[in-house]
């Protein structure tokens, strides 16, 4: 199983990776942070790998966990002053 998931992200890094970098500078707009978050997009999506329900794409999945990723990079970098 461990394999084959594996696998199964090397396939969709390979088919998504340019797509999600491109999403992801879009919103940095700085390409080494962009590509450290698109890494990170593929590691929690190994991570969560089995909470994948097939009820989407795995191109929606990635892109909402990327969507993700990137929101909690800009909450990191901007605390709230209250």
């Amino acid at each position: 199983m461990e394999n084959t998931k594996k696998e199964e992200i090397e396939r969709w890094y390979d088919d998504h990776s340019d797509a999600i970098l491109k999403f992801i500078l879009m919103l940095v707009k700085d390409y080494q942070q962009a590509e450290d978050l698109t890494h990170e997009t593929f590691v929690k999506a190994y991570l969560s790998y089995d909470s994948f329900q097939k009820n989407s794409s795995q191109k929606t999945w990635l892109f909402r966990i990327a969507h993700n990723v990137t929101m909690d990079y800009f909450r990191k970098q901007k605390p709230l002053s209250l």
